[in-house]
């Protein structure tokens, strides 16, 4: 059983719909490939990769995965991000914490992962709010402990709920580039507004020139 992983789930084709109308199918692959790799760098440079596991049905992005290093959980169809961290959960034998991130981070930065690294060794569970505090963009939990998942409305303030339900001491992390999470062409314009240089800038960039 290992003893630590982090799961990045990767919802398949048609991700990101909410972009369509300033991105072609083709171009909200290519932005969901470049999310990616930039989480999955940001992990590298935490020293966690050889610890995260992709969770998708994808073909591509299970390619993408293994070009960057990254271990792959495959699954058969896309059930959601609940489903993908059930998922990725049983197929490794329930190690005692898990970090969940999703792809589409594009400000994420490594030192912003050691923080949820350092609460999670305080804490039982770790909460990363997005910006509007209605959704949960990373989560540190041991899956033994019963902590229903809730990646649907409302999930932050479900995921704080079902801790205090489980008796499980929680943290809360802020951190930009962990509450800035990629959704709607508002986003991406202020992506692109961003003084960070990343292939993911830089095509936002592109979209509003």
């Amino acid at each position: 059983m290992s003893s630590f992983v982090v799961l990045v789930p990767v919802k398949s084709s048609g991700a990101k719909s909410r972009l369509a109308s300033v991105l072609s199918p083709a171009e909200r692959r290519e932005l969901g490939s470049l999310l990616l790799t930039g989480v999955l760098s940001a992990l590298a440079d935490a020293g966690l990769l050889e610890k995260t596991y992709v969770v998708t049905s994808d073909p591509e992005i299970l390619r993408l995965s293994a070009r960057s290093g990254a271990r792959r959980v495959e699954e058969s169809r896309d059930r959601g991000v609940n489903a993908a961290v059930e998922a990725g959960v049983k197929a490794l034998g329930h190690p005692f914490k898990v970090m969940v991130l999703p792809s589409d981070l594009p400000l994420l930065r490594a030192s912003e992962v050691k923080h949820l690294l350092w609460l999670s060794e305080l804490l039982e569970v770790v909460i990363a709010p997005s910006a509007s505090f209605n959704g949960t963009n990373a989560l540190v939990f041991p899956p033994d402990a019963g902590l229903a998942l809730s990646y649907d409305r409302d999930s932050f303030w479900n995921h704080i709920r079902e801790s205090g339900r489980r008796g499980l001491s929680v943290g809360v992390s802020s951190e930009p580039g962990l509450a800035f999470d990629l959704d709607s062409p508002d986003d991406l314009r202020v992506l692109g507004r961003s003084r960070t240089g990343s292939p993911a800038v830089e095509f936002a960039r592109k979209v509003f020139r």
